[in-house]
């Protein structure tokens, strides 16, 4: 029993979301993120996915503000949606990216969660703020990715609430505004 409790607890810990990498290109107000956010998922979450349970991703962009006497402040600049499943006819893997109507298929688990963390010059909207009001040291540009299942059951809802096992969500990443 401690062994499977122990390697339950090391399946749990191999699963994550991470930016690998971060790259802001631009100027104010127009800038352009190229990100590699690596997608290990737990064994619920394969299982769930082989089963049929479609998973939906996003790699959310924020513009953040340092603020001295409060929290800092940030406004949702664009989300970036996929969803993945599985057709168990075709063995395949099928990706969508729900904001352009892209599709692919792969015949692997490992190049469709490559494929889904790679995002190349993507084009942020415009940034409603000054040049000059951005050029100071208060503004960035926060990161926040996160994958779960498309329909979770209410107890698993309150249950995804404590435990990585049915949803991951990577820790966020700031950039500093060129």
């Amino acid at each position: 029993m401690i062994v499977f409790l122990m390697s339950l607890s090391q399946s749990i810990m191999a699963a994550r979301v991470d930016f690998k990498s971060f790259k802001l290109i631009g100027s104010p107000p127009n800038y352009h993120v190229e990100t590699s956010v690596s997608f290990e998922l737990t064994d619920h979450l394969k299982n769930a996915l082989l089963k049929g349970v479609a998973l939906n991703a996003r790699i959310q962009f924020r513009l953040g503000e340092h603020r001295n006497w409060w929290f800092n402040g940030d406004t949702s600049l664009k989300t970036i949606r996929f969803t993945l499943k599985y057709h168990a006819l075709s063995q395949h893997y099928l990706l969508s990216r729900l904001d352009t109507d892209e599709n692919w298929n792969f015949a692997s688990l490992s190049a469709a969660l490559r494929k889904l963390g790679e995002t190349r010059r993507y084009k942020l909207p415009k940034i409603a703020k000054s040049a000059e009001t951005l050029r100071d040291d208060n503004y960035y540009i926060f990161g926040v990715a996160d994958i779960v299942p498309e329909s979770l059951r209410l107890p698993l809802k309150i249950q995804s609430l404590f435990s990585d096992e049915y949803s991951l969500t990577s820790e966020g990443v700031l950039w500093p505004l060129p």
